[in-house]
């Protein structure tokens, strides 16, 4: 980025910072430990559910869907007493990230922000959704052993229900999950999964009942699910990239790689599958939803 463009960035950005209202969001660590000591469930919002909300940005892995815009918006400035509502720490200070996350979340101020400020709800603060990305966009990677070491609390002797789509293997080839006392899986698409939704809710909360916690990863449609989930008595985690950035934790990856294996939509060709399904990850699965 050309020296002109980065200066028209900072000022806009910092006169966007004086003039425009933005919500209270607890800081990472507060978010992480909120979770440990309640029993909230998890909604996030990323760059992605907020592109959703308006339908001004194609994700890739979802399309743009008329009722997921609808849900999104109402789950986004709602109050529930049950799950915790979360949004970018990135979008209320920048000061703990590099300087590419740095650069992202200026720019998504400067150029997207406006367009959401009617959807928050300024009465009452946000969480913060990159709890599950604790590593790669940081400047000051120190805190990452304990931090994930704290994220593996939540499910720790725990039954855990995964819902994630077929290429996600959360958990597969690490030890992200080893203390949880039992797993269990329920595997849909890898794109489009919001098509499936009705299904994938009914069934959810038919198998989650056998278990303590449910892990979502499914982009926006987990946002949803999360949440309604939350209103039916069960726990449920959106936890998003948390298996991605815990991989590029373990090899000290300086900048955002595929994995073989596993879909890594914010990766040129990070959707280039081989095989690392095993034995174990075959036996977790309870249930396949691929059809509405």
């Amino acid at each position: 980025m050309n020296i002109i463009r980065r200066c028209y960035l900072t000022i806009r950005y910092r006169l966007f910072r004086l003039l425009l209202p933005f919500p209270k969001i607890h800081t990472p660590m507060e978010t992480l430990d909120k979770l440990l000591q309640s029993n909230l469930s998890m909604a996030r919002f990323g760059d992605g559910e907020f592109h959703m909300i308006n339908q001004t940005e194609h994700l890739g892995f979802q399309d743009m869907d008329d009722e997921l815009s609808q849900r999104l918006r109402a789950i986004l400035s709602s109050n529930s007493a049950v799950c915790m509502i979360c949004i970018p720490y990135g979008l209320r200070s920048v000061q703990h990230l590099n300087a590419q996350g740095s650069f992202f979340w200026r720019q998504f101020v400067v150029f997207h922000y406006r367009k959401y400020i009617p959807y928050f709800n300024y009465s009452r603060p946000y969480y913060d959704a990159c709890v599950t990305r604790p590593y790669m966009d940081w400047q000051d990677k120190s805190h990452c052993v304990s931090f994930f070491s704290k994220l593996k609390q939540l499910w720790q002797d725990k039954r855990i229900l995964i819902v994630e789509g077929e290429m996600s293997r959360l958990g597969v080839g690490n030890d992200l999950f080893s203390g949880a006392s039992a797993i269990g899986r329920i595997i849909t698409l890898s794109q489009q999964a919001f098509s499936c939704y009705d299904a994938l809710l009914l069934e959810t909360e038919r198998v989650g009942r056998a278990y303590d916690l449910v892990l979502l990863a499914l982009g926006p449609t987990a946002t949803v699910l999360a949440y309604d989930l939350s209103h039916l008595g069960l726990r449920a985690l959106d936890i998003g990239h948390v298996d991605i950035e815990y991989e590029w934790f373990l090899q000290r990856a300086p900048k955002k790689v595929a994995i073989p294996g596993k879909y890594v939509n914010e990766v040129k060709d990070g959707n280039k599958q081989h095989d690392r399904a095993d034995q174990r990850y075959e036996q977790e699965v309870v249930s396949r939803i691929f059809t509405p």
